[in-house]
């Protein structure tokens, strides 16, 4: 009897363990569960309240951001946004407008007042715009950033407009030299011209400046004054910036 008594309290104790056993997993998966359902919902509301936020900058037509939610197709918003806009108040001061417009142009600026040929002749060359041409005297193919103007040795040259000399000097490739400022951002540089001004003399439109000598890197090129002008420091075509076609400024 003793012995079947052992062998029942044996097989209770076991039934035991496997109930715990059963209690813990089945805790275990309600956990799980119960975790699932809690991020579900956090994500469900995470969505609602972006939904409801996208609702509120939706516009009418139901368009969201730049792009139409339907067809992909640009909307009026972004095609306005990228187009200037009129009627917006300007509130600068009417002189930084002013300066703001003269900057932008300052490569095409009108010269409507008269200007000179620094000789009464004809043009033998012109203004090659950032293109290569032949040159007779080095016999290569190179740029020619100025006109020049047909004269004779020991001609009379004048300024091509009221100016104040900057510098005065001789070049080994460009001969006697002398260089104005003439106003409105204009700067003229006279290759081929001897001249006994000083810098900072003042010269007037039609004034000689000097006479007219030989140029080394333009020799075979005949005799001639080698005109190039520069507008803030850039070099630009002479015959557009100072309006030289006339009757005295034709090309041979």
């Amino acid at each position: 009897m003793t012995k079947l008594s052992l062998t029942k309290t044996g097989g209770d104790n076991m039934i035991n363990k496997n109930e715990k056993k059963n209690k813990w997993q089945n805790s275990k998966v309600f956990y799980a569960v119960a975790m699932s359902l809690v991020i579900a919902i956090v994500g469900v509301a995470s969505v609602i309240y972006n939904l409801s936020k996208i609702k509120n900058v939706l516009p009418d037509n139901g368009q969201s951001g730049f792009y139409s939610v339907t067809t992909g197709e640009r909307t009026t918003a972004e095609r306005i946004a990228n187009k200037p806009q009129t009627g917006v108040p300007d509130n600068r001061d009417i002189t930084d407008r002013a300066e703001e417009k003269t900057t932008a142009n300052d490569l095409n600026r009108p010269y409507t007042g008269k200007y000179l040929l620094p000789l009464n002749s004809t043009l033998t060359k012109s203004f090659s715009d950032s293109n290569v041409v032949l040159s007779k005297t080095m016999n290569d193919w190179r740029t020619h950033d100025g006109i020049d103007i047909k004269g004779n040795i020991g001609d009379n040259a004048v300024a091509i407009n009221d100016g104040k000399v900057t510098a005065v000097y001789n070049d080994a490739l460009w001969g006697d030299v002398i260089e104005i400022e003439h106003g409105n951002g204009l700067k003229a540089k006279y290759c081929g011209i001897k001249s006994e001004l000083k810098a900072e003399t003042t010269v007037k439109q039609g004034q000689v400046i000097g006479t007219v000598t030989q140029i080394p890197i333009e020799k075979d090129d005949g005799v001639h004054v080698h005109l190039e002008t520069l507008v803030e420091d850039k070099t630009v075509d002479p015959v557009k910036a100072l309006n030289l076609m006339s009757d005295t400024a034709t090309t041979e």
